[in-house]
């Protein structure tokens, strides 16, 4: 840990090295001059529908898709709490676009986006923004209401709305979003499970060589109850975090500084306490670096310091001290092959090393992918893979890691019918303590677009958790049909 002070200043010498010789770099091959103007996909600066014209000071713009909602990783589908509704299957698009848009069309703008293209959204138009709104409302039958060992079947509604928007400005970015969804059980109302996400992008052109990124999102949902993390009530997770970055390129190399805060706060029905064990926020500060080779393979690196700070210094019963700093290193590639195969690979290790002498570091390998490929015009597959470290209160662990990865294929039959299968799996271990959890979630599922407005859906899906624990097991099917409407 005393070399990692040295390894980082080491880190921002070169980025700041690397930023005064970008004169010499802007005429290399991957560097950026003042006539990369690239185009507009679907960003516009007037009603009509004009594409602005180009500034030699400012990136262009992106494509279409709303930055706030990219699904970077994976979380295996389900997600690691109780119901998470699987994300939609343009979210991975979105988040290998973003990873890819430093200028021009990329190659997953030609990809199809797994929806019908019958009643794609036009929006509506207020002041410079798009907002695009739909609500599905659907209902069905599950076998285990509750997802416990014990849980009975029963009906179920739900309702799930979405808006986002999109600014049209002619330099600069804001992609805003709020999804929720509400299951509720008739016969079981106390597994009613409620879920919010909102979420929002900035992005800052400062000039042909600098961007600014901005990000902030909060998600609520509950606890899985069989989770070993859970009190046996409906556990509430409610997550912040914020984000902010500067992107530099030096010709060969792009440089980015930025710094996060993630912020997790457990809640209890039973009595509204606000001061869970596994309160804690999470500061980190990341350099990373990325070739601009424009090959198709493009290598990248980056390091991370961390620092977890507990609200309680005492977490648990035998007051073990949690706070924790620590470090993570990752290396991985750019794929951008044409338009069949585009997204990212990375892998490292990362460890936090925790006060209590009487707790293991928590430490692990770290992986994460984001893939699509577009094997034929009407069929898209998209991979993903994700490491998310967590905190925990348990007696004698360190923490949890859970790894996650995802398949999802979606075809278009015709612009009124669109499948789509996926999988998904979640591994947890925790750090100190003989605990292991997996999830495998598995969903088919069909769209069918009956006029430019409304739209017909319906879906099976299959989740079968194990646990180290005894009782824990359990698996649910649940099947749903529904009604979109948007505009």
């Amino acid at each position: 840990m005393q070399r990692l002070p040295l390894i980082f200043a080491s880190l921002l010498m070169i980025s700041s090295s690397l930023a005064s010789a970008q004169d010499l770099g802007a005429g290399l091959r991957g560097g950026l001059s003042s006539d990369d103007s690239g185009s507009s996909d679907g960003l516009n600066t007037d009603d009509e529908g004009a594409t602005g014209a180009a500034d030699p000071g400012v990136f262009a713009l992106r494509g279409s898709s709303n930055d706030a909602t990219a699904e970077n990783g994976s979380t295996g589908l389900s997600g690691a709490g109780r119901v998470s509704p699987a994300r939609p299957f343009a979210d991975r698009l979105a988040a290998v676009r973003r990873l890819q848009s430093a200028g021009g069309p990329t190659p997953v703008d030609s990809a199809f986006d797994g929806d019908t293209s019958f009643d794609q959204a036009e929006g509506i138009r207020l002041g410079t923004f798009t907002i695009l709104p739909d609500v599905t409302i659907s209902g069905g039958w599950t076998d285990n209401t509750s997802q416990t060992a014990s849980g009975s079947s029963g009906k179920q509604y739900t309702i799930a709305p979405n808006i986002a928007a999109s600014s049209g400005w002619s330099r600069h970015q804001l992609d805003l979003a709020l999804r929720g969804s509400y299951v509720s059980y008739p016969d079981a109302s106390d597994d009613d499970d409620p879920n919010l996400t909102a979420s929002a992008v900035l992005r800052l052109d400062l000039n042909s060589r600098t961007t600014v990124n901005g990000t902030a999102s909060y998600t609520y949902s509950r606890e899985d109850a069989s989770s070993a993390e859970s009190s046996g009530d409906n556990d509430d997770i409610h997550q912040l975090s914020a984000g902010l970055g500067v992107t530099r390129d030096a010709g060969l190399l792009a440089v980015t500084l930025r710094g996060a805060l993630d912020r997790n706060v457990y809640t209890a029905d039973d009595d509204g306490s606000t001061s869970s064990g596994r309160d804690n926020s999470l500061y980190s500060a990341n350099l990373r670096l990325d070739a601009n080779t424009g090959a198709s393979l493009s290598p990248f690196v980056e390091g991370s310091l961390l620092v977890r700070r507990y609200d309680r210094s005492c977490s648990d019963s035998i007051c073990e001290k949690r706070d924790a700093n620590g470090y993570q290193l990752r290396g991985g590639v750019n794929i951008a092959s044409g338009p069949k195969l585009s997204g990212e690979i990375g892998a490292g290790w990362r460890i936090e090393d925790l006060d209590d002498a009487r707790l293991d570091s928590l430490s692990g390998m770290v992986v994460d992918a984001s893939l699509v490929w577009s094997p034929t015009r009407l069929t898209t597959v998209t991979g993903g893979l994700g490491t998310s470290f967590e905190a925990t209160d348990i007696d004698g662990a360190s923490g949890s890691i859970i790894y996650s990865g995802d398949l999802r294929v979606a075809h278009e039959f015709s612009d009124r019918i669109v499948g789509e299968a996926g999988a998904g799996y979640n591994y947890r271990t925790y750090q100190g303590a003989s605990i292991e959890e997996q999830t495998f979630t598995g969903l088919v599922g069909m769209t069918f677009a009956l006029t430019q407005n409304i739209a017909l859906r319906t879906e099976y899906s299959y989740q079968k958790f194990t646990s180290s624990s005894e009782g824990a097991d359990y698996d649910q099917n649940t099947i749903q049909a529904g009604v979109r409407f948007r505009h």
